[in-house]
């Protein structure tokens, strides 16, 4: 066993990405997502892929809140492995990414409105921003994704929440972003850096 773990010591200073590979692989076990994420991690960042869908999540590397979530078959066609999510938190800024096979049973701007109206019953002093927002296009998409922006305020002080939302093909992906402090435009630009991350390789419709 005590040569074991010397070898595995070597090995990771011989790799850097061996560690980051190990955390991605704990993240499926964790989760029980065998056959619905795929490792994909070629370097310090673990990195998973969404077999279904294509979704890329990429993790901050050892943070604790680090998490890949499969979500119950619901019926109405949806399957086991068809709705998930991957959350992290970089740069001040707490991440949700999620990818749902919806198909025909909602659009891309219902989806906004359903996420839009529970972030209002979670913080129902949060205040819509109106103003400048950056939007990011994915290279596999041809517009920018939906979006709705609050500011709002808590026992540490002010924070940015915001929603991306973003239909292709049969999958809708929907990002959900908190970030402390009132810089909303640098909460865009490192929510919308990571969505558009995410989407690089989704699946041809």
């Amino acid at each position: 066993m005590v040569w074991m773990m010397l070898l595995a010591g070597l090995a990771a200073q011989n790799d850097p990405a061996a560690s980051a590979r190990a955390e991605a692989d704990l993240l499926i076990a964790a989760a029980g997502a065998e056959g619905v994420f795929e490792n994909i991690t070629t370097d310090t960042v673990p990195t998973l892929r969404h077999v279904q869908s294509g979704l890329t999540c990429h993790f901050t590397p050892g943070e604790a809140s680090n998490s890949v979530t499969v979500y119950p078959a619901l019926g109405d066609g949806i399957v086991q492995g068809d709705d998930v999510s991957c959350h992290t938190r970089a740069s001040r800024m707490s991440a949700t990414v999620y990818a749902t096979r919806y198909a025909d049973q909602a659009t891309a701007e219902q989806v906004l409105e359903i996420s839009t109206a529970a972030v209002r019953a979670r913080l129902p002093d949060a205040v819509a921003y109106e103003g400048g927002f950056p939007l990011l296009t994915a290279p596999t998409q041809d517009e920018p994704p939906l979006h709705a922006v609050f500011t709002a305020r808590s026992e540490e002080g002010p924070f940015v929440t915001f929603l991306l939302v973003q239909h292709h093909g049969d999958w809708g992906f929907k990002f959900r972003g908190s970030r402390e402090g009132d810089e909303v435009v640098e909460a865009g630009m490192t929510g919308g850096m990571m969505f558009m991350n995410a989407l690089r390789f989704v699946t041809e419709p």
